[in-house]
């Protein structure tokens, strides 16, 4: 009897777990939009073996439930209406569902980081946006409808999404992304159909948890992102304490905003993303390329997508060419995936705020692309863009495309604009204008090989076309690499022999050791002084140098160099015989003083100055830290005259990311240059190591 009875209960388990109510992704709400003029999949659970109906617009399609109890049916494609319709869904087992006020239009994502998230009421008092109370007042656009998601990251694609679809109403419009809803706006407007824009952003979010594990597939470069995917835990994004760190895991926000509405149709999506990866050149096209891969694969289709070129900002004090190496990254996206666009912002930026006030020019500039490029208008989409170059004696000859009425919005020359010759080193240009074309010229430049525009981080152009869109950030010619100055000398350099000569990345992994332009450890005999002459020179400036002698405080000749893992180099010590020559001002020369000390380190290091250096702070990076176990980690290496309580030259952070460098006590919170990032800040970085 026992057996029978736990029989039974088995079998009214297994029952119970079969059945599901009837139910659909959260994507079919009241009020929602169906696209236009393709087939429109409809799909959800029921009970296994249940038959499903779908009826809307005068089409009634059906299908039976599978044994996991998953069903789908397409709908014909329709012609946009902006009549109310309602969509029933019944089952044979699980009753009927009705969706109301359903409109047929186009439908578009919104996706991307944080100016594609921030709302149309700002992020008040830090980000405020422009005219947004008076848009917000009047946005009651009943033919325009909002779909927001939730931020949620899932290691593993979760099946729901907690939102539903809304009309579009001051309320509704306040919390709706600002760039979003002006793009929808514009379209609803010049098409004269229902709109409807589903937001999935998130920001501060990288483009790798955007893109679903089949987009990585096929790129050698994101083999390592491949790797990363099948360990990701199935827990992942359910601890709020990690969920920060956890949501850029590749593929973790795909699965927990995107796939639980997908197939649903849309005509296109639109992205505004790039800031959290700007410091990844061309690999981002790879990337771009991946998530597209990814969305189209599983959509079914390849739809249109266009995005923003993320703005002009001061990113501290990192290299101003990084993100004009980024911008010319994502118009490369133009060229290398189909269906693809830009909009360029460089006129609307906040140098010192990552998020624009402006989201209406992205937005609307989004809207002119598909206009143009999705639904055939007559608009011009896209300012001026590089067509080709021509030397011209001393001068350069730019022509543009989409230049019918080529000029300035300040009424000014044309700025941005740099040329340069055989020394490799680039000059502002007199620019003129002549029609579709820029001629460029500079007296400093007798014989011009190459340009570039718009390259550095802060550029804001004032070049544009008649329809008033901006030029974007490019560069043509081949620059020949720029010629360094000769080595400083002084006469505390006589007798000693060049060991090391590194010029120094502005970014830089040493985990191994660094290629030196001059390497002659191989030859060098036994030392008893070892030197360091480390030169930074800003673009248009002299060279500065800082020049430090001492005992030897090692018989390696490989631990005098760049501290590496295999070097074993790992000194906090002080050294005898201090000799310090430099021409910056404030730091203090001294000729054989017993008050240096050193701090080489190729991993971490922290504040609490562990061998007691006299007047070193403990609670601040500055002439006397403490190692640490990490190897490798940060990298360190500085020398110091304590008793001055000064830096003489400082070296950090080349173990990955922007380096740290300077000569002297840096200005800020600590005083030997950790955490500053400035390494882009110098055309010329070279460390030169001696003996003797």
């Amino acid at each position: 009897m026992k057996r029978l009875l736990a029989s039974a209960f088995a079998t009214l388990a297994i029952t119970l777990n079969l059945s599901a109510a009837l139910t659909l992704p959260t994507i079919f709400t009241d009020h929602m939009v169906l696209q236009q003029g393709q087939t429109v999949p409809v799909w959800g659970t029921a009970d296994p073996g249940s038959k499903i109906t779908v009826g809307f617009a005068g089409q009634k399609k059906t299908a039976t439930a599978g044994s996991d109890g998953k069903w789908s049916v397409d709908l014909d494609p329709m012609k946009a209406n902006a009549k109310p319709q309602t969509m029933t869904v019944s089952s044979s087992k699980d009753g009927k569902t009705e969706i109301s006020d359903v409109l047929i239009g186009e439908v578009w994502l919104c996706s991307g980081q944080s100016n594609m998230q921030m709302p149309m009421q700002g992020w008040p008092p830090k980000c405020p946006l422009d005219n947004s109370a008076a848009e917000i007042a009047a946005a009651n656009i009943p033919l325009l409808r909002l779909y927001r998601t939730p931020m949620v990251a899932s290691g593993v694609p979760k099946e729901r999404i907690d939102a539903s679809w809304t009309t579009c109403t001051p309320e509704t419009a306040a919390e709706f992304s600002a760039a979003g809803f002006y793009f929808g706006r514009k379209l609803q407007h010049d098409l004269d159909v229902p709109v409807g824009l589903w937001q999935s952003a998130w920001g501060g979010t990288r483009i790798e948890p955007w893109t679903p594990p089949c987009g990585f597939e096929g790129f050698d470069s994101l083999a390592s992102i491949r790797q990363q995917i099948k360990n990701i835990p199935p827990n992942l994004g359910t601890n709020p304490k990690t969920i920060r760190r956890e949501r850029q895991t590749p593929t973790a926000i795909f699965n927990g905003m995107l796939y639980a509405n997908i197939p649903f149709a849309i005509k296109g999506a639109i992205w505004y993303q790039g800031e959290a990866n700007h410091n990844e050149g061309m690999l981002y096209v790879d990337k771009t390329a991946a998530l597209l891969k990814g969305w189209r694969k599983l959509w079914g289709y390849d739809f249109p997508y266009y995005f923003v070129q993320i703005a002009p900002f001061r990113y501290g004090t990192q290299d101003p060419a990084v993100l004009a190496e980024f911008w010319e990254a994502q118009a490369a996206i133009v060229k290398e995936v189909p269906k693809t666009g830009m909009a360029v912002i460089t006129d609307v930026a906040t140098l010192d705020n990552i998020h624009p006030s402006n989201k209406k020019a992205p937005g609307t500039r989004l809207a002119l692309l598909a206009l143009d490029n999705t639904y055939g208008k007559n608009v011009v989409s896209t300012g001026p863009t590089f067509k080709k170059m021509k030397i011209l004696g001393n001068a350069i000859e730019i022509e543009f495309d989409s230049a019918k009425g080529l000029a300035t919005r300040d009424g000014k020359a044309p700025d941005w604009f740099e040329i340069v010759g055989e020394d490799g080193r680039f000059k502002p240009a007199k620019a003129v204008i002549k029609g579709s074309r820029v001629i460029l010229s500079s007296p400093d430049v007798e014989k011009p090989v190459a340009m570039r525009f718009a390259w550095s981080k802060l550029a804001t152009p004032n070049l544009m076309n008649a329809a008033g869109l901006p030029a974007p950030a490019f560069r043509a010619g081949d620059a020949p690499e720029p010629k360094l100055p000769d080595m400083v000398q002084i006469p505390e350099m006589k007798g000693f022999n060049l060991v090391y000569q590194l010029v120094i990345p502005a970014s830089c992994n040493f985990t191994q050791p660094p290629e030196y332009t001059i390497d002659n450890s191989a030859s060098t005999g036994p030392f008893k002084q070892i030197a360091y002459l480390l030169e930074l020179q800003e673009d248009d400036g002299d060279v500065q140098y800082a020049f430090a002698s001492m005992d030897a405080f090692t018989d390696n000749i490989k631990q005098v160099a760049v501290p590496t893992v295999s070097s074993g180099a790992r000194f906090m010590q002080k050294v005898d015989n201090l000799t310090v020559r430099s021409n910056v001002g404030g730091i203090k020369e001294v000729t054989g003083s017993d008050g240096g000390n050193i701090e080489f380190w190729p991993g971490n290091y922290s504040m609490g100055n562990a061998k007691q250096i006299p007047g070193a702070d403990s609670k601040r990076f500055d002439f006397g830290d403490a190692g640490s176990d990490k190897i490798p980690g940060y990298g360190c290496m500085q020398v110091h005259n304590w008793k001055e309580r000064q830096t003489v030259f400082a070296f950090n952070h080349w173990n990955g990311g922007t380096v740290d460098i300077g000569m002297g006590n840096s200005p800020g919170k600590t005083s030997d240059w950790t955490f500053v990032g400035n390494g882009g800040s110098y055309f010329l970085r070279r460390l030169t190591v001696f003996v003797k």
